[in-house]
């Protein structure tokens, strides 16, 4: 069964990150931390056979929502919702059960600290894989 995981992180952390790339040029230690630990979590998965796809997500800033309102649909600048967290990005697993997509989302939390979503993906016919 395929599973999306949606990384969060804390809007201040993010924003902080942000500013140090901006200011030094260079990526912040706790960031290419990060990078290297998905780096080696996305071969261990693909060696499994686990992996399908992952992507990270620019900022919000650059996010636009639309929504249906009189006269058709509006996009409007931000993300879907206020929030204090920040969706960083996304991972598609393809894993033999629940338990093992929580395990694997398990190890992403306890290494970042963060929030992970993990959403079971629904078949062509609208129902949950099998």
């Amino acid at each position: 069964m395929r599973y999306m995981m949606l990384a969060y992180t804390n809007r201040e952390a993010w924003d902080a990150a942000n500013a140090e790339w901006s200011a030094t040029q260079q990526m912040p230690a706790d960031v290419q931390a990060a990078c290297d630990f998905f780096e080696n979590l996305v071969k261990e998965l693909g060696e499994s056979g686990e992996f399908v796809s992952t992507e990270g997500l620019a900022d919000p800033a650059h996010a636009k929502t639309v929504r249906k309102a009189d006269g058709g649909p509006v996009a409007s600048d931000g993300p879907f919702a206020e929030s204090k967290e920040v969706l960083v990005s996304f991972a598609i697993v393809d894993c033999e059960s629940y338990d093992r997509a929580v395990e694997i989302a398990a190890r992403i939390v306890d290494f970042t600290g963060d929030t992970v979503e993990l959403r079971p993906i629904m078949d062509e016919a609208g129902v949950l894989e099998a």
